[in-house]
């Protein structure tokens, strides 16, 4: 159940289906324009990105997701709502490598995701996920987390890196 609750904010923000609204994330910019107005293709264009989130959760199931980029989801309207004696409250740091292929959508790339959780469930917890173009993708089943996209490393507090350890 923890895991999904610190992959699912980040899955749900970076891969949303194409059948979705898509989300711009900071570092990935509208396509250019030529001077005559037509769009250029970013189409293999790899951009840099950072972003922080806050997710929040107690035990009575109810949630405030702060997205970072000016969206703020949840069945609450601030931290200060959810139970503090069964609050857990995740900081993440989130940077990347991708192209987004003329879409708002993470084609190819990586993805680092720090994130620590205080309070009931505390713990940190640190993956590199990339792509199949990156040359750290092995094609494991193992590591698959979306398409062709795998986890590189998925640490987590007093597991270590659960790839390595033969815990996944």
């Amino acid at each position: 159940m923890r895991k999904l609750l610190i992959v699912l904010p980040i899955f749900l923000l970076l891969f949303t289906s194409q059948v979705h609204a898509g989300t711009r994330v900071p570092g990935h910019e509208s396509p250019r324009y030529d001077q005559d107005n037509n769009g250029i293709s970013d189409d293999g264009v790899f951009v840099n990105g950072h972003y922080t989130s806050i997710y929040a959760y107690d035990g009575n199931e109810d949630y405030y997701w702060d997205l970072g980029d000016g969206r703020v989801w949840g069945t609450v309207s601030s931290v200060d709502d959810l139970d503090e004696a069964t609050l857990t409250t995740c900081d993440y740091v989130i940077n990347y490598r991708a192209d987004f292929g003329n879409d708002t959508y993470m084609n190819e790339g990586w993805i680092q995701n720090l994130v620590k959780c205080t309070g009931m469930d505390k713990g940190n917890y640190n993956s590199v996920i990339v792509s199949q173009t990156d040359p750290r993708y092995t094609g494991d089943p193992n590591r698959a987390i979306w398409g062709t996209w795998e986890y590189h490393v998925d640490a987590w507090s007093h597991w270590g890196n659960i790839l390595k350890n033969g815990r996944l």
